[in-house]
């Protein structure tokens, strides 16, 4: 009875589900002859524990995918999808929910708000989800720690340098159990040794098992990256390399 043909049959194990998934996604600003076609057909799937990097030529789309992919606008034609859930299919709050809890997006202009500190801008998200302030502002104390800025929590925005506002923007993004990272050129105002330290932090959370997408102009950012994706145009073209398909990838766009 303990033979081989009595052990139980080994099962496919399920591929996980992509916590990022565009499908044929199109956004068109105004109509007619006037109508901008910001995005033309692009899919795009990012799985747990892969940093996707976007490159692109300023126009190209590179910010509009970043602000659909995070449910700040809605595609013209197309499927948006986090963590297998249609963001089409959402009403206004809860969407607002997924956004809370499952998406933590760096804007480029870092939007933090100038009537409170370092800290309370990094705990307001988890804070409008219903964590108590306490249990916020030990979460929020945390991120800062990791992105060096542990003795600044009680400074408002304005009493912080361009790079300092950066990393508080950088840790609301990361703070909490966020599963989708998306950062709009995250180290532009910051020197070359930060900005490499906030990469190595964006790439550990994505080794924890976050998915991330990166909008930078800079190859030696996107060497990070697990894939590179160039857009031009609106229409994606796709590589596997990090590093030496973002070279071919420029060198084909004429820049």
């Amino acid at each position: 009875m303990n033979g081989a043909d009595d052990a139980p049959e080994a099962r496919p194990t399920a591929p996980a589900t992509a916590v990022l998934d565009l499908r044929d996604v199109h956004r068109t600003h105004g109509s007619g002859e006037a109508a901008v076609h910001a995005l033309r057909g692009v899919s795009l799937t990012v799985g747990p524990g892969e940093l996707v990097a976007v490159m692109g030529p300023s126009g190209s789309g590179k910010s509009t995918l970043l602000a659909l992919a995070g449910g700040l606008d809605g595609p013209t034609a197309g499927e948006i999808l986090v963590e297998g859930q249609p963001l089409g299919a959402l009403d206004r709050r809860a969407l607002a929910r997924v956004r809370r809890r499952r998406i933590g997006y760096i804007f480029q202009n870092l939007n933090l708000l100038g009537s409170l500190t370092a800290a309370e801008n990094v705990a307001l998200p988890l804070e409008l989800d219903g964590v108590g302030v306490r249990q916020a502002r030990r979460a929020a104390q945390v991120a800062l720690d990791e992105v060096g800025l542990t003795e600044l929590g009680g400074r408002f925005p304005d009493q912080l340098s361009g790079g300092q506002q950066q990393r508080v923007a950088i840790a609301r993004a990361l703070v909490g159990e966020r599963r989708l990272v998306l950062a709009d050129e995250p180290t532009g105002a910051l020197d070359s040794q930060t900005g490499e330290a906030v990469l190595r932090l964006l790439r550990r959370r994505v080794d924890a098992g976050a998915a991330a997408v990166l909008v930078t102009h800079e190859a030696r950012h996107a060497a990070w990256a697990d894939r590179v994706v160039f857009l031009r145009d609106g229409v994606m073209v796709d590589s596997t390399a990090p590093l030496g398909g973002v070279e071919q990838l420029l060198a084909g766009s004429g820049r």
